[in-house]
């Protein structure tokens, strides 16, 4: 027993300088510069061929001269390059002349002694693996073309002189070939990698929002491209408590379903798939088996599964990568990635919504304590002005009373939605809608009819509050621009979208901007702010607004 122990430990001291050195080796080469490098590599070769010649001198005898005049000359040109390097890009085609110089200086050298049997021919791999570490596989193709090039012009002579040379041709043209295609795997899978962390580092910052359906849609068309445009599901859960969500995303489209039952996380937890990988997708059976509200495929036995687990302050979860294809080495090591940054993303956008819900608690508290009170004052005031002037005047005062009721009642509701506690109550628009729009028949006298569809429309009650600016705004401009009397407000929903209609009956715009109808800016401006879009039709008579805005989900 104290044998085996001693000679493990004999083996550990062994292996310890043997992986040390090789750890300072592989950071000298990767702090090396290339260019330095390939350099170096052809000041070696021409250093050690000249070494080569002199103690074991080539035949013919009678080519010896030249062949050290051709190795001093490349010699000379070697160390040249590396005392003064090109000032170019190394990618640049520049370096063609010199890997050409390369690829003549070996031919002629071959040519000059023995042809085909040449011993120089090993150094025209070193041209293919230059060009390999400047372009990558197109490098490694053109490199190993070139060599076929050379052995070819080089060989000829042999092959019509009748010698023996059929065989060197074969065997060095496949050895040339598989050089290559091994070098040219590595280029390209360095190619593909700096491409993906390009990719990687674009990761979009514009992603915030109260609209999940929204940002999570551009996180994750964003990591599936860097992943391939692989399938992914995101679980996610509240730190404190077992309720939360899951996303799949697929082919562009992305699913949503809000997980409230503790069950789902006492059975699915997500540091339970932290690291996991799976080759036919048996990792996802039981999360899809309970996942009704996501429809995925049930054959999920043709994939390959990566999943890591992320959390935060907040939440904590798991990201699966479903990858129907051949998966890269490093998807493993890009799924742990992502699920940092979708974790960082939820935390993000969770702070971002609760600090906006706290502005615009302050804003409520602050018009209530300052512009409604003094609306209400201001609304006394007039009353008592009211009682001693003549019956002409109390109508206009009683009008001007009327409009301040009205802008007291927009603040009220505004205040009123954003009370700690309220967020996320919806609002009956059949309810909402015929105090406000009397108001507002009476500060424009106009005629405003309105219709559902359906008719128990529910909007969220921070929506209301903007939904009435906009129709406020719209009338406004139909009547002092158009001169329009009768306004017509249509609503219809669908699952995700609220579109409003608003048409009047007003005088549209002059003919000569048929083509050119501009959108209001303020109306514009507000859509925008919502996520929604805004268009501007003709009608006969008048102009409609035709608005479409996202039913927001509030952030869970």
């Amino acid at each position: 027993m104290a044998t085996t122990q001693s000679s493990q430990n004999t083996a550990t001291g062994a292996h310890g300088p043997a992986k040390e050195l090789a750890g300072l080796a592989r950071e000298w080469l990767l702090r090396t510069d290339p260019e330095r490098l390939i350099c170096l590599g052809r000041v070696i070769t021409a250093a050690f061929a000249i070494l080569a010649i002199y103690l074991d001198p080539t035949r013919p005898n009678s080519m010896l001269y030249e062949s050290r005049v051709v190795l001093c000359l490349y010699l000379l040109l070697s160390v040249a390059l590396v005392i003064f390097p090109l000032r170019y890009s190394f990618i640049s085609p520049v370096h063609l002349l010199i890997h050409g110089i390369d690829a003549a200086v070996v031919g002629w050298l071959t040519f000059l002694t023995n042809e085909l049997a040449s011993p120089f021919f090993s150094i025209l791999p070193f041209v293919i693996l230059a060009m390999t570490m400047r372009w990558g596989l197109k490098g490694a193709a053109l490199g190993a073309l070139v060599a076929l090039f050379v052995q070819l012009v080089v060989g000829l002579p042999d092959l019509l002189d009748g010698e023996t040379g059929l065989n060197l041709l074969i065997m060095r043209s496949i050895y040339f070939v598989l050089i290559a295609s091994t070098l040219g795997y590595f280029g390209a899978y360095r190619e593909r990698s700096r491409q993906r962390l390009a990719h990687l580092a674009q990761w979009p910052q514009g992603a915030i929002g109260e609209d999940r359906v929204s940002w999570l849609s551009i996180l994750l068309e964003h990591a599936s491209g860097v992943l391939g445009d692989a399938h992914l599901l995101v679980i996610w859960r509240e730190q404190e408590f077992e309720s939360g969500c899951a996303a799949y995303w697929t082919s562009g489209t992305l699913q949503l379903a809000d997980l409230k039952e503790p069950e789902f996380w006492r059975r699915h937890d997500p540091d339970r798939y932290d690291g996991r990988y799976s080759k036919n997708g048996e990792t996802l059976s039981g999360l899809f088996a309970d996942l009704p509200q996501i429809h995925a495929s049930s054959d999920q036995s043709d994939c390959k599964v990566f999943s890591a687990a992320f959390s935060s302050l907040r939440y904590r979860g798991a990201v699966f990568v479903i990858s129907f294809g051949s998966a890269a080495d490093d998807t493993k090591d890009l799924t742990r990635i992502m699920a940092t940054r979708v974790g960082a993303e939820l935390e993000r956008v969770a702070l971002i919504q609760a600090a906006r819900a706290e502005g615009r608690m302050r804003l409520a508290r602050d018009l209530h304590d300052s512009v409604l009170q003094n609306l209400t004052a201001a609304r006394l005031k007039l009353k008592l002005i009211g009682e001693g002037v003549p019956e002409g005047a109390k109508a206009q005062l009683t009008e001007v009373g009327s409009l301040i009721l009205e802008q007291q009642q927009c603040v009220r509701k505004f205040v009123d939605q954003n009370r700690p506690g309220e967020e996320g109550n919806l609002a009956l628009l059949e309810q909402e809608l015929p105090e406000f729009l009397g108001l507002l028949r009476a500060q424009w006298n106009c005629a405003i009819e309105v219709s559902l569809g359906p008719a128990e429309l529910m909007v969220p009650k921070w929506m209301l509050y903007e939904i009435m600016q906009l129709i406020s705004e719209a009338a406004a401009n139909a009547v002092r621009h158009g001169r329009a009397t009768e306004l017509r407000i249509a609503f219809a929903k669908t699952a995700e979208r609220l579109n409003l209609e608003i048409t009047d009956n007003g005088t549209g715009m002059p003919d000569k901007l048929q083509f050119n109808l501009k959108e209001p800016f303020s109306l514009s401006q507000r859509v925008a702010e919502l996520g929604g879009k805004l268009a501007v039709c003709r009608n006969a008579p008048g102009l409609g607004l035709q608005i479409t805005l996202p039913l927001k989900l509030e952030f869970k």
